[in-house]
């Protein structure tokens, strides 16, 4: 497909995410998007984005609490997590009508907020939306609630915190992320689950289970008068509260620096991490793209090239601050630590093709659209665009802001950020041979 063709076709499939034309004016009858209406709206102090789709029998609706790691401190990392668990088994009628729904239930503790939320039918919106808003304004928190949910997240976190390719994750968000929030695990660590309280989880749901730090996204075959009605009958009783969303601050620059873990293992894991500009930053696109084109180089310096890993490539974080890195696992990491310096050089000191730039944003944009095809997928598009760029009507800038990106903003991106890199290292230390 033509640069041309897959700009139009990224046209086609997120501009009615917004529910706009090419020219930010309403589609015309029959038109790209015309059958989708994408708004936002408030109800019972509950900020709602709408897409409705008519043409799709399923409906996605994603609950966003606001405020992700800066709710939290270490004693009581992943409480909301627990709660949010624990209320799954407050009362039979939780599993038992949800299964009947047939819907998927999704509950994912992020940097940035906690989404909680279901894909299903659309003919089983109502009866889904109020199984799940029943665990949000009345969670059980019986003892025997809290146990069995604790127990389940303290299975998921010690695997986390001990199984290699998860451990070198928390080590390097420690690394890149000392004195700040995003460093805490909303899922919560061994430890902090350990100790957190039913006084303590009631204690939370009644302070920060508040409208105003709600955002619902839903995405599907639903009018809207439908939504409205069922969040005013439900989630919308609850207090507003006082939150205020705003982009985190960023982590103090530090020189760049190692975190080591000294195991003996048969591989060797390695990961660099660095922050990117904000979001609402011009230089945001061309920090993603250049992170990307990391991430090829690496996979074919490091896989392709010289057989030292059947993984390598470089993570990117979609938070509202940025994180992109570098990721290896090998038997010779001091060798594989070579290729990644190299490689990140490469981009702070040369200047990429402009022919092969395009191309490889083509390509990029290409995989990003079929990567967010689906309801769920568009649900978070639309969360994003609301809550780190300003609105969701921004997001129609997606594909043309990374089209923009110039071979020189990719080279400032560089320069300017990959030098903060923050070193994980999971492994034995002695295969490094002193290649600090």
């Amino acid at each position: 497909m033509t640069a041309a063709g897959l700009r139009r076709l990224a046209w086609l499939v997120l501009l009615p995410l917004c529910g706009m034309g090419p020219s930010g004016t309403a589609p015309a009858p029959g038109g790209a998007g015309s059958d989708t209406l994408t708004t936002a709206y408030e109800v019972s102090g509950v900020r709602v984005v709408q897409r409705v789709s008519p043409a799709t029998d399923i409906a996605a609706a994603r609950l966003y609490l606001l405020g992700g790691t800066r709710q939290l401190t270490e004693r009581t990392a992943g409480i909301e997590a627990l709660l949010l668990r624990a209320s799954q088994y407050g009362t039979a009628q939780f599993s038992g009508a949800m299964a009947r729904t047939g819907s998927l239930v999704v509950l994912d503790a992020d940097a940035d907020w906690t989404v909680f939320g279901f894909t299903g039918l659309a003919e089983q919106f109502a009866a889904t939306w109020r199984i799940l808003a029943e665990r949000v304004m009345h969670p059980g928190l019986s003892e025997a609630a809290v146990t069995q949910a604790r127990g389940k997240l303290l299975t998921e976190a010690r695997r986390r915190y001990t199984e290699p390719d998860a451990r070198i994750h928390v080590i390097g968000m420690q690394a890149l992320f000392r004195d700040h929030s995003y460093a805490l695990d909303p899922n919560g660590s061994p430890q902090s689950l350990v100790g957190i309280t039913v006084g303590d989880l009631q204690a939370y749901a009644r302070d920060q289970m508040v409208t105003s730090r709600m955002l619902l996204v839903v995405v599907g075959n639903v009018p809207r008068a439908r939504v409205e009605s069922l969040v005013t009958a439900t989630i919308g009783q609850l207090p507003h509260g006082d939150y205020h969303w705003a982009l985190p601050p960023a982590p103090p620059q530090r020189q760049a620096g190692w975190l080591i873990e000294n195991r003996q293992l048969p591989t060797t894991y390695l990961l660099a991490y660095f922050t990117g500009p904000p979001p609402t930053s011009q230089r945001y696109w061309a920090f993603r793209v250049a992170t990307a084109v990391l991430s090829s180089r690496l996979y074919q310096a490091i896989r392709v090239e010289r057989g030292l890993s059947y993984a390598a490539y470089a993570p990117y974080h979609d938070w509202a601050i940025p994180v992109g890195g570098a990721y290896v696992s090998t038997p010779k990491p001091d060798s594989a630590l070579t290729v990644v310096v190299d490689q990140i050089n490469r981009l702070i000191q040369e200047e990429t093709d402009y022919a092969r730039l395009r191309r490889f944003i083509d390509g990029f944009s290409f995989d990003y659209l079929a990567d967010n095809s689906s309801a769920e997928r568009q649900a978070d598009f639309l969360a994003r665009a609301e809550l780190y760029l300003g609105g969701y009507r921004r997001g129609e800038d997606f594909m043309r802001q990374l089209h923009s990106v110039q071979p020189h903003d990719l080279y400032v991106a560089a320069r300017d950020y990959f030098n903060r890199v923050q070193f994980a290292f999971l492994g034995d230390t002695s295969r490094m041979h002193g290649h600090w």
